[in-house]
């Protein structure tokens, strides 16, 4: 693996203070171009890449004004809108397809700085939970190449989990950012809806449920590049609400943060290791104003009475 590419977006910024833009860069092309046909994470890797990192290396060298991501690779899902660059949506009805304008996510990374790098794999249309079409095939977990990386952002999350990238932007509609996380061990959000505008990310048409989130190795990676991508774009109707705004479920002095935690029966089966990891997080968090509590799920309940009295997931 990659030693640059392996790292976290902070370590990433922290080498661009060394003036290691074009080899980080190379370094990161080598790692995915001719693209891993055992992974098949990347479908395209962006020509100009290279390009761009040695004018990151020029900006910093000049003294110019950098961005919190300067010089910082990223992928993104084929489904996302980059100018100039192959966005296939995983269709042959769109192969060859080069859209003019960058999605707004993506213009939003370039000007903190980041570099787009590539586009990665994802089922037709992002209509799946596992990665695989008829234009650019399957996508394998790099874990276990015998098991898929999950869907709809397979492709985004094996890439990262692989470390041909350190961070990376998916979409999400019922667990298209969070399931290929978990499958490959990464992590990802699932932003509030509307936090992130779709402007430039396909399918429109169920726009009200689909959302666009950040794939990387740390939380802390996910925060900030939410605290970039996320804010009203002017175009998206349903991104319309400022970052300022409180939608009442944000800690305050009189109104104290509950958080309730998942084991089972949830949506499904949760394996025993992970049940044993999480049970005993609640104890551990001594944060002030915060409480953890067990609570049962409504549509668990009304499926299975037998499980009431289980704990189920319910943010309070």
């Amino acid at each position: 693996m990659p030693a640059d590419c392996s790292r976290s977006t902070g370590h990433a910024s922290a080498a661009a203070k060394t003036c290691r833009f074009t080899c980080r860069n190379r370094t990161a092309r080598r790692s995915i171009h001719p693209p891993c046909p055992q992974i098949n994470a990347i479908v395209t890797v962006a020509r100009d890449a290279l390009q761009a990192a040695e004018q990151a290396e020029k900006a910093l060298r000049s003294g110019a004004e950098l961005g919190p991501l300067h010089g910082v690779p990223f992928t993104v899902k084929d489904s996302i809108d980059t100018a100039g660059v192959l966005t296939q949506r995983g269709s042959p009805i769109f192969k060859g397809r080069v859209p003019g304008t960058d999605a707004v996510a993506v213009e939003r990374m370039k000007r903190a700085g980041a570099i787009v790098l590539a586009k990665t794999n994802l089922p037709e249309f992002s209509y799946s939970t596992e990665t695989d079409n008829l234009l650019t095939g399957r996508t394998n977990n790099p874990w276990n190449l015998d098991r898929t990386s999950g869907g709809s952002s397979g492709g985004e999350s094996a890439a990262i989990a692989a470390g041909m990238s350190p961070i990376g932007l998916g979409t999400d509609l019922a667990i298209s950012v969070r399931g290929p996380a978990a499958h490959t061990g990464i992590v990802a959000l699932k932003p509030t809806h509307g936090r992130i505008p779709m402007t430039g990310v396909w399918p429109r048409v169920p726009r009200r449920f689909w959302h666009v989130g950040p794939m990387a190795r740390t939380v802390r990676d996910i925060a900030a590049a939410y605290s970039l991508l996320a804010g009203p774009d002017g175009a998206d109707g349903y991104a319309v609400s400022p970052l300022s705004l409180d939608t009442g479920l944000g800690p305050a002095p009189d109104r104290p943060l509950r958080v309730g935690w998942l084991v089972e029966p949830g949506f499904g089966p949760v394996d025993p290791e992970v049940a044993a990891t999480v049970r005993p997080r609640p104890t551990r968090c001594r944060a002030p104003a915060r409480s953890w509590k067990p609570s049962a799920s409504p549509r668990s309940n009304a499926t299975s009475p037998s499980t009431s009295s289980t704990p189920c997931t319910s943010w309070r």
